[in-house]
């Protein structure tokens, strides 16, 4: 059997820890998993240092490597991706670039944060909350009060232990240059998303060429279905 090594790039907000619910179905797999620590936390960060993050933990051997990029860890891993086309490379759930468009553009369709960065926190309407100059959070209370009742206290455990302030600029950056022709791309589409929505997924898919395969989950796969979430990445990577 062969073994592959997840490279996993979170999405924006996402410690390590979010994506730790695959390391057990992956590793007694055979497989092993690197969680890459984003820069979220620094203001100025930009997508190129985010892309550095990547490179600093890829084996000298990526002969069995798979590139996973999740939500906003879309831009980053299609970044890093253009640089090894022979790397497969699996999306989920995730924002694909589009030339001359930041992750905020296809989100909010717009930068809201050209109004300055006041207004930026503001159109979000309550659900990103300001965590200092040029950073914002997730507003925890909003999405555990969202939540089914009897999963809430659960959520916010998670969430209080995965989630940190997000540095704006990396949002805010336009997508310049190439999209990933990897020889092998998969996009894992969740179907019941209600922050990246299914059709928007399906069509960022068909624009790199991927092969699209389903989970029925929101936008948390990785926590609602780690185990399916990790048969749909193994077999993508084949």
């Amino acid at each position: 059997m062969t073994t592959s090594t997840f490279v996993i790039v979170p999405g924006a907000w996402d410690t390590p820890a979010t994506m730790e619910p695959l390391i057990e179905p992956l590793g007694s797999a055979g497989h092993t998993v690197i969680i890459v620590d984003l820069p979220c936390g620094d203001a100025d960060a930009t997508l190129e240092e985010y892309a550095d993050a990547v490179r600093a933990v890829l084996p000298d051997d990526l002969a069995n490597v798979v590139l996973v990029g999740y939500s906003f860890g879309g831009f980053t891993a299609s970044r890093v991706a253009v640089e090894h086309p022979d790397v497969p490379l699996l999306y989920v759930a995730a924002w694909i670039p589009r030339d001359g468009a930041s992750v905020l553009d296809l989100f909010v369709v717009g930068d809201p944060f050209d109004a300055g960065e006041e207004a930026g926190i503001a159109a979000f309407d309550g659900l990103v909350l300001s965590a200092g100059p040029g950073l914002c959070a997730l507003n925890i209370d909003r999405y555990v009060a969202a939540a089914d009742p009897s999963e809430q206290g659960a959520i916010r455990s998670y969430l209080e232990r995965t989630q940190r302030p997000q540095g704006i600029v990396a949002l805010r950056e336009k997508w310049r240059g190439d999209l990933p022709s990897s020889r092998r791309i998969t996009y894992i589409l969740t179907t019941a998303d209600t922050l990246v929505p299914p059709e928007s997924q399906r069509v960022m898919a068909v624009s790199v060429g991927a092969d699209v395969v389903e989970i029925d989950t929101d936008h948390g796969p990785f926590r609602e279905q780690p185990q399916r979430l990790a048969e749909l990445m193994i077999a993508g990577s084949r």
